[in-house]
């Protein structure tokens, strides 16, 4: 039975990770945390993808998440690589041929106590989503993403708020825990190879029970499919005109209703 791996990367869950990302600074300090950053990730990515081998996959496509994060030439050789800007999609190439998701360096929502970096797709923005009345970050989306094409989020790693999220959100998920967060820029770490051997055996542990078909696929209720998008940032041109199922809560919120959840999607991570 082949197995194939969707393996999508963020940057701030990664074990020794506790600073934004200073990739527009031109201070050499910075260009070095910067490559050292992107190191640490991929020491984590190729662990979950060794996992994820060890465990059965037969395919495992590595797919960008951070911007100019991935560092081709330290890629596990056996892995396929979707890097770049200016994807078709959030999730380029994502299908039901996918067996299992997972998602490594991911970190809790926005205003999370002690989650570190916590955020939702922008920092200075401080955006908030709810997705059927439930509020998601970045890991939520990505599981309902997935969930639309059938395709289950069988692993996560970060720290852990991350990892309790993703559990009250998926309770069959398996998590590796590579740090506890303590502030927005705090974290108490895991060793590197201490962190990449947990996320090496979550993810063997993920590939063997998406196998068996024991993570489903995650679903929101509905249809209709009804979702909140709140920012910091007040938005001083309000349209009067909004496609049929939006509307304006104030100018900092909005409302969408739609009765195919992908679109909702769409229209969420637009916005």
């Amino acid at each position: 039975m082949s197995l194939k791996v969707y393996l999508f990367t963020d940057l701030e869950g990664v074990a020794g990770v506790d600073r934004w990302d200073a990739r527009d600074s031109d201070r050499p300090v910075d260009a070095r945390r910067c490559r050292e950053t992107r190191e640490l990730l991929m020491g984590e990515v190729n662990a979950a993808a060794d996992g994820a081998f060890a465990g059965g996959a037969t395919a495992v496509v590595l797919v960008q998440g951070h911007a100019d994060s991935m560092i081709y030439e330290l890629a596990d050789e056996r892995l396929e690589i979707i890097k770049g800007t200016g994807y078709p999609t959030w999730l380029p190439e994502l299908g039901a041929d996918s067996g299992a998701a997972f998602f490594v360096g991911a970190h809790s929502f926005c205003h999370t106590p002690q989650g570190t970096l916590a955020h939702t797709f922008n920092f200075k923005k401080r955006r908030q989503w709810w997705l059927c009345g439930r509020e998601i970050g970045e890991l939520g989306m990505l599981a309902a993403y997935c969930g639309a094409h059938g395709v289950p989020l069988a692993l996560a790693t970060g720290d852990d708020k991350l990892c309790r999220e993703a559990r009250e959100l998926i309770p069959e998920i398996e998590t590796a825990q590579v740090k506890v967060g303590l502030g927005i820029e705090s974290a108490r770490h895991l060793s590197r190879d201490r962190a990449r051997e947990e996320v090496r055996m979550a993810a063997l542990r993920a590939a063997e029970r998406a196998a068996k078909g024991e993570v489903p696929p995650y679903q929101p209720p509905g249809p209709p499919y009804t979702s909140r998008v709140r920012t910091r940032v007040r938005n001083l041109h309000v349209p009067r005109h909004l496609p049929p199922g939006d509307r304006w809560v104030s100018p900092y919120e909005t409302e969408h209703t739609r009765q195919e959840l992908l679109e909702l999607l769409r229209c969420m991570t637009d916005i």
